[in-house]
């Protein structure tokens, strides 16, 4: 009893650290605070005030996400603040008045620490630096509050407002080029409710920023694409893109017209769904998530015809219209090899079948690369070559053991990395003076430079199902840095 009333007094201690609010108390305080206060285990939905409660406890989040809110008219709720990180929750509350007059509870399950407003008081009046962090707090507090009700609520698109958040998520000043990951921990509607969008429209929004290649979802991870949130004109300064109004556009007509980048990049990644239809086909093999693989092939399956349905909707030239239809029926013997229930020895078959569909579509793009003409359009195929053949060396690599062709894997990867090398080496030199592409392209050398030493088996990743995670992680990675890679080109080629 002795020792787990320790373990959880060390652990009251370490909560109180790692909040920035009680970092730098002394120890002796640190103890007077953690004697005061105990730990509180919650599931989602647990209840921590209400209207009304006396305020004798402030809770701490230390983990997990919490929610604050006001009922208003018919019992409606009208979201003040969603917590996601460790913080002392309504502060304003807790040093304004003597009840609380909003609503809080847990949205996931929650490590929460309830301290005694009266030890916490004390402290405050008596601990310059203490007092300090509190007004710093609640300044920061009231800054996001000008935020919301300047920002938000002034006609902002649905786009811009998540964008908003999530910047604000991730701390604000990103990074030029990589990825920002934020992890989201509320459920859809309760987002929605935050930003002040109805949850239809925080799904659209959502999307479009996923086509505009700024955000990659990952089931409830974001990964802020960081280069992609710049404007591609270069400057000393480079601008911050901006969503703060509806695009205009001609959706739902007959025939649309696509840009010369566009077109090289939307062409490129029907090249990239080849092997990413094989990769989703080979982990249900490998029998590695099983149920996850189906999944991702049905949904790459609709990419992919979603893709060329946009393409056979544009005003094309000839010549690339008759190559689209030919790709379009040889798509149908694909689609058939890689829904077949068949026994894994046709593993060769969906591996043939995925090298001979490359090459059509990898014609189809360099053919729309000729039609565009350009030096920069000539970048986009470059780039969407690498970014097709990080999945092709995944792919290989799953396929060695299914297929037997271990020897013939092991000389493509060889080929596709060289081709690769001197693809990467050719954007560096067109990088010019856009900054966020040049630190983008050094972003992509250091992942390329990951995945190569994950595709080296270890002693550290013994059994197979453990290296193929890891591969799959980095040139999931790689992937998502080499597709932003491509967007910047395919911005350049709009440039006057």
């Amino acid at each position: 009893m002795l020792a787990r009333q320790f373990n959880r007094r060390l652990a009251q201690r370490d909560f109180l650290s790692r909040c920035a609010l009680f970092s730098g108390l002394q120890d002796a305080q640190l103890d007077e605070l953690c004697a005061a206060s105990h730990l509180l285990e919650l599931p989602a939905q647990a209840a921590l005030h209400q209207p009304g409660d006396a305020l004798r406890e402030v809770f701490m989040l230390c983990s997990g996400s919490a929610l604050r809110y006001r009922l208003v008219a018919a019992d409606t709720r009208k979201i003040i603040e969603l917590v996601q990180a460790p913080q002392l929750l309504s502060l304003g509350e807790v040093f304004g008045g003597q009840r609380y007059v909003s609503a809080c509870e847990t949205v996931a399950p929650s490590i929460v620490l309830a301290l005694d407003v009266r030890v916490l008081r004390r402290l405050v009046r008596q601990d310059l630096a203490l007092s300090a962090g509190v007004i710093d707090a609640l300044a920061r507090r009231q800054c996001a509050i000008e935020f919301d009700v300047t920002g938000h609520h002034s006609g902002l698109t649905g786009a811009q407002r998540i964008l908003d958040y999530l910047i604000e998520r991730a701390g604000g000043e990103l990074p030029l080029a990589g990825e920002t990951t934020v992890e989201l921990k509320a459920k859809k509607k309760i987002l929605a409710a935050r930003i002040g969008i109805t949850p239809e429209a925080f799904s659209r929004s959502l999307r479009e920023l996923a086509d505009k290649g700024v955000i990659v979802v990952d089931k409830n991870r974001i990964h802020i694409q960081n280069a992609a949130l710049l404007e591609t004109a270069p400057s000393e300064a480079p601008q911050r893109l901006s969503f703060s109004r509806k695009l205009r556009g001609a959706r739902g007509q007959d025939a649309q017209h696509l840009a010369a980048g566009e077109l090289i990049n939307l062409c490129g990644r029907l090249r990239l769904l080849t092997q990413r239809l094989a990769i989703a086909w080979a982990l249900a093999r490998h029998g590695i998530a099983p149920a996850e693989a189906g999944i991702q092939l049905r949904q790459r399956t609709t990419e992919f015809e979603r893709t060329l349905a946009q393409l056979q909707r544009a005003d094309l030239d000839p010549e690339l219209a008759r190559a689209l239809d030919a790709l379009a029926t040889s798509w149908l013997a694909y689609r058939a090899a890689l829904f077949a229930h068949a026994p894994e020895s046709d593993a060769r078959r969906v591996l043939a079948g995925s090298e001979a569909f490359l090459v059509a579509a990898d014609a189809l793009t360099t053919l729309a690369e000729h039609k565009a003409g350009g030096e920069q359009g000539h970048y986009v195929n470059v780039a969407g070559r690498n970014r097709m053949l990080s999945q092709r060396i995944v792919k290989f690599f799953l396929f060695q053991d299914l297929a037997d062709v271990a020897d013939i894997a092991a000389d493509e990867v060889a080929a596709s990395a060289a081709e690769f090398d001197a693809n990467l080496a050719e954007l560096r030199r067109s990088g010019g003076s856009l900054p966020q592409l040049l630190a983008q392209l050094d972003e992509v050398g250091t992942q390329w430079a990951r995945l190569r030493t994950a595709l080296v088996p270890s002693v550290e990743r013994m059994r197979r199902s453990q290296h193929v995670r890891t591969v799959l992680a980095e040139g999931m990675r790689l992937l998502r840095y080499m597709d932003t890679a491509v967007k910047l080109y395919e911005r350049l080629t709009r440039e006057p």
